[in-house]
């Protein structure tokens, strides 16, 4: 019963994360693309953190690098706080998207 509950739980993040990059690089309105961006940001630390703790303690090379792809989605935050949207977006986008992969395949 409870895998099920998980696999629902995947399939919900893999959809909001295909959904939210894809509103992020075709939506012009800037309030709404702000919004967005903090959704698809929050959502890059969430699976991050998801990542991290789902892996067992001794898996250290493959927690580490899980930790890095919610990093890079903060970084992401700070380089947009700059005004470097481009690249914030990108770092975001790119967050979320390895650490799907990471959170379903390895």
């Amino acid at each position: 019963m409870a895998l099920g509950y998980l696999s629902i739980l995947f399939i919900i993040i893999a959809v909001v994360s295909v959904i939210s990059i894809a509103l992020l690089f075709t939506v012009k309105e800037p309030k709404t693309n702000n919004v967005i961006f903090v959704v698809t940001a929050i959502l890059g630390v969430l699976i991050g953190y998801i990542s991290v703790t789902a892996l067992p303690s001794n898996y250290v090379v493959s927690r580490i690098v899980a930790g890095t792809f919610g990093i890079v989605s903060v970084i992401g935050i700070v380089l947009m706080w700059m005004k470097k949207e481009v690249i914030a977006k990108f770092l975001v986008a790119i967050s979320v998207v390895f650490g799907v992969l990471q959170l379903f395949f390895f």
